[in-house]
């Protein structure tokens, strides 16, 4: 009899439901957009907790519903969420509070508690958690709750701290717990203990049993409850499974979990993360550190560097070319990716000539460590002005691979710093995510660094991450052999080897881009 999984992806914008087989192919994928609920000023942005699960429930039925499976044979569940999620819960882990991505609820105490944690403990947040800013963690959004009770009573119902990945699973029947992945992106778990740290309680004056206990990713943790197994037709047999945080599980689904392995997720934004056997916490706050762990597979540290916005930035520029052309985005994308592998067409033929004056650079957001660069004002393009007598070669297209250039060129920036934080090592490249849907940005990274990279056989990495994390709840993966077993027979990855011809003329784009962001940002 076939078994079947059911995982959920709760993104920065919607939220997914995906029901596969034992194989791994996906039977049915059905989403919703949950309504935001934000404040005039922008800086607070949740989740509409008062119907959030109820829908939930509802996209989970309309999924179960289209795969005419039976229900009783779904045999695993588990789920992601961005980082750093955050529930806060009552005492039934009933939702009072679901943050949304950007949320900068607690903008006002952040340096208050700064103060506070570095008085009490000696060290900085950042040294603790790996983190920064403080003001989009959850420990300043309690404190926001706290202190304006005033005008908001919800501090009096609050008993409980939840990632939201962890918070679906206990809503399902799943025991109060934490995937210690996703705690370590809270910012109240120290890194060095691998456990929540005790000055928090102290200085938030936090309820008892705030915390979840931590478990590993792949840990079963219950099963189905009887109103779920009655409402969804699930079985009472049906095991829930710790689940990671978005960016982890990708790199999970595309095997980068190797020390030295190096994943750019490239969506919204674009997390570029390394993984470390040690913790690398840089005295300059640059960079990110995390945990990366998995039951069986790794126990280990990640640490990363951040690009910015990119996959809005492609969504622009498809508006901006070719709204003339096209009304649906769907077609403004293929025209978008058509130029672009026009023009990569043309480089590839053009002499260093022709390439330098039909090319164009774009300073549009995208950035090596984006979260700590503020010298440089988005909107720019640069490229060779016209005079005289010559003949104008600059074409539409050139600005098109400008911002696919823009987004590439900053991602391999934070690649080079990464590297350069653990050099003694072999590094392995992977790039995955939505963007990697043109396989002409692909082509270009691996032309780019003049080595093979590999990418995901499928656009849904992270639901391709999550089906690993199944397979390891079920034994059928007990070590990273197995894992690497276990991918390459599902044919799970791909790589692109490069064009010898292309690495020069990459290379010679890439460093004059560098050495103009250095100029402008200057």
């Amino acid at each position: 009899m076939s078994e079947y999984r059911m995982v959920y992806d709760a993104g920065s914008k919607i939220v997914k439901c995906c029901v596969t087989n034992e194989l791994g192919e996906i039977l049915a994928l059905h989403s919703w957009t949950p309504q935001i609920i934000e404040s005039e000023d922008g800086f607070h942005r949740e989740w509409n907790y008062r119907n959030y699960w109820d829908n939930l429930v509802k996209l989970t039925k309309t999924t179960i519903k289209s795969t005419d499976i039976d229900p009783q044979y779904i045999k695993y569940i588990t789920s992601s969420s961005i980082r750093p999620s955050c529930v806060f819960t009552d005492e039934d882990n009933n939702a009072v509070y679901i943050g949304a991505s950007f949320e900068l609820l607690g903008i006002d105490y952040a340096d208050e508690l700064e103060d506070a944690f570095y008085e009490y403990t000696g060290k900085t947040i950042y040294q603790s958690c790996g983190h920064f800013p403080s003001l989009l963690l959850p420990p300043a959004r309690y404190k926001y709750f706290q202190e304006e009770v005033d005008n908001d009573k919800r501090i009096n119902q609050i008993t409980q701290y939840l990632p939201q990945d962890s918070w679906f699973l206990v809503k399902l029947g799943g025991e109060v717990h934490a995937n210690i992945v996703s705690a370590g992106e809270s910012g109240f778990f120290d890194l060095d203990t691998k456990f929540w740290h005790s000055a928090w309680e102290d200085i938030l004056d936090l309820p008892e049993y705030f915390f979840p206990w931590p478990v590993l990713p792949g840990e079963v943790i219950g099963t189905v409850s009887e109103q779920y197994q009655n409402e969804l037709g699930l079985s009472p047999e049906t095991k829930l499974v710790a689940g990671l945080p978005d960016t982890q599980a990708a790199l999970l689904g595309s095997g980068c979990i190797e020390n030295g392995s190096i994943g750019a997720v490239l969506g919204t934004t674009t997390p570029v993360q390394m993984i470390s056997d040690e913790l690398l916490l840089p005295s300059k706050e640059e960079t990110w550190s995390g945990l990366m762990a998995v039951k069986n597979i790794c126990d280990s540290f990640y640490i990363e560097a951040n690009t910015g916005v990119t996959g809005q930035l492609l969504k622009w520029a498809a508006k901006l070319f070719f709204s003339d052309e096209a009304s649906e985005l769907s077609q403004q994308f293929e025209k978008l990716d058509r130029a672009y592998k026009n023009s990569d067409t043309f480089e590839k033929k053009a002499t260093p000539e022709d390439l330098r004056a039909a090319s164009v650079y774009a300073f549009l957001g995208p950035s090596p460590l984006a979260s700590t660069q503020m010298g440089i004002t988005p909107g720019l393009f640069h490229f060779q002005s016209p005079g005289g007598v010559e003949e104008i070669t600059i074409k539409r297209d050139s600005f098109i691979t400008a911002v696919f250039d823009n987004v590439q060129f900053a991602i391999s920036g934070n690649i080079e710093i990464l590297k350069e934080k653990l050099s003694k090592v072999d590094h392995s490249l992977s790039i995955m995510g939505g963007i990697t849907r043109n396989p002409i940005i692909l082509q270009r990274f691996s032309d780019l660094f003049g080595t093979s990279i590999t990418t995901s056989t499928s656009f849904e990495t992270t639901i391709q991450g999550l089906l690993l994390l199944c397979d390891i709840a079920a034994n059928k993966i007990r070590s990273i052999e197995d894992l690497k077993m276990e991918i390459q027979s599902q044919n799970l990855i791909t790589s692109y080897e490069p064009r010898p011809s292309m690495t020069q003329k990459l290379t010679h784009k890439y460093h004059t881009w560098q050495r103009l962001f250095k100029q402008f940002r200057d």
